[in-house]
């Protein structure tokens, strides 16, 4: 079987990683070529450097949409699922991130809502980690290898012939007996897929925006005396600051997100702007630390919160969509990479065992046949999860407009409160909690 891989974010790479150790031995080797527009080398960057690599990338990462301070987190579901991907790209994600052991929940007005355990149940414990996407973009390439991944662009898929056929922005092709779209919010493959039904799969605006960035700085006492993760929550929207890599670099991840009834026109914007617009939201709120990066932030970039609608399906005629391509999700859950490794996994496992690694394999069996098996059984395990965490997350913020009333704003609080207080509340907000 020939396999293409179009994307080489979280759910790419890590498909890659998994084909090449799960498909069952063959008479014909399987083929698995994996297809990215962007080569992180050419971009210049270095890990002290994430403004020469953002701005030239920006929203057309293929990976996933940006996410609101370009920083990643991973659950401890996560982390297992990377170390059963590959051992050594999990080494560096832990030796190189840093590991969150607690999430801390505040009021604009310096009430403490909360302190959640950020690990797991399970022995040795597994804690969520925080660290640049642009970092880990690197890791996941440098693992598969730069010589592996094939950088070109895709700019169609043919699904109407026996096999798909892939096209490039150079003019040239190339076919396979499946297609895997881990390309993101505006995914080609997606395009494909529903072709006859243009536009109704769109991307949605969430109406949310978001601005975010990271700092050199002497790591706040907010962060370091229980390890957290400190997210705020106020009337103008929310204010979220991390360690981004071990607390020995002195560097922080901060992002801010507010309720807009459109989407900015684009994502530029003159950074003293910027400062502004968080002075406005947020010149008020107690916490020095957030006053302290309104007055330093330098960023010039802001991004809207698009999700993909439900689809009625995650594939079919020999193609599969995987991650953000299936079900972008909000960026203010911090779950995209979370959910893209879990559709890796289940999908990989799926295959190998319809190709013969689990029972023997039915003769008569073709590969579309395989692979539509495969595909169905992953839109039935993992769309309602998906959908779940979206609807969990809608929750979480009451409106998407700025709260006026102090008595909604306390009662906002309260609920807050009790979310992060409550095991059986919290099961019903927490994107990761099950």
């Amino acid at each position: 079987m020939k396999i293409i891989i179009v994307g080489a974010g979280f759910s790419g790479t890590c498909t890659y990683l998994l084909l090449r150790k799960l498909l069952p031995p063959s008479p014909s080797p399987h083929i698995v070529v994996i297809y990215d527009a962007h080569d992180p080398r050419e971009a210049g960057a270095s890990p002290g450097a994430p403004d020469l690599l953002m701005p030239q990338l920006g929203a057309d990462l293929q990976d996933s949409a940006p996410i609101v301070g370009n920083i990643i987190s991973l659950s401890p579901v996560a982390m297992r699922l990377l170390k059963y991907v590959d051992t050594k790209l999990y080494d560096k994600f832990k030796a190189r991130s840093y590991v969150n052991r607690h999430f801390t929940f505040m009021s604009a007005r310096g009430h403490t809502l909360g302190l959640v355990p950020a690990g797991d149940d399970k022995l040795p414990v597994e804690y969520t980690v925080s660290c640049p996407r642009y970092d880990s973009w690197r890791w996941l390439h440098e693992t598969v290898g730069y010589d592996t991944i094939q950088y070109r662009r895709v700019t169609d898929v043919d699904l109407t012939g026996e096999k798909p056929i892939v096209r490039f922005d150079d003019g040239g092709e190339d076919d396979a007996d499946l297609v895997v779209g881990a390309d993101g919010v505006r995914s080609v493959v997606k395009r494909a897929l529903f072709a006859e039904e243009a536009n109704k799969y769109d991307p949605v605006f969430e109406g949310f925006c978001g601005v975010g960035g990271f700092m050199n700085v002497d790591i706040p006492l907010s962060v370091t005396k229980d390890e957290s993760m400190v997210l705020t929550f106020g009337p103008a929207g929310s204010f979220g600051y991390c360690s981004a890599a071990p607390l020995a670099q002195g560097k922080i991840s901060w992002w801010s997100n507010w309720g807009s009834p459109t989407p900015p026109d684009g994502n530029i914007m003159d950074p003293r702007e910027i400062r502004k617009q968080l002075q406005a939201r947020h010149g008020t709120w107690k916490d020095p630390f957030i006053q302290s990066v309104i007055a330093q932030s330098t960023t010039d970039r802001i991004y809207s919160v698009w999700t993909t609608p439900d689809l009625p399906r995650w594939g079919e005629k020999g193609a599969v969509l995987l991650g953000d391509a299936a079900h972008t999700l909000q960026a203010t859950s911090g779950s995209g990479a979370n959910q893209a490794l879990e559709d890796s996994v289940t999908f990989c496992l799926l295959l190998s065992h319809y190709l013969g690694n689990g029972e023997p394999a039915d003769s008569e069996l073709t590969a579309r046949g395989v692979t539509d098996l495969a595909i169905k059984g992953l839109y039935q395990i993992r769309s309602p999860r998906v959908a779940s965490i979206r609807n969990r997350m809608r929750r979480l913020y009451i409106t998407s407009s700025r709260i006026e009333s102090t008595l909604v704003e306390y009662l906002w609080y309260l609920l807050l409160y009790l979310w992060t207080n409550s095991p059986f509340i919290s099961r019903c907000y927490t994107p990761n909690s099950r």
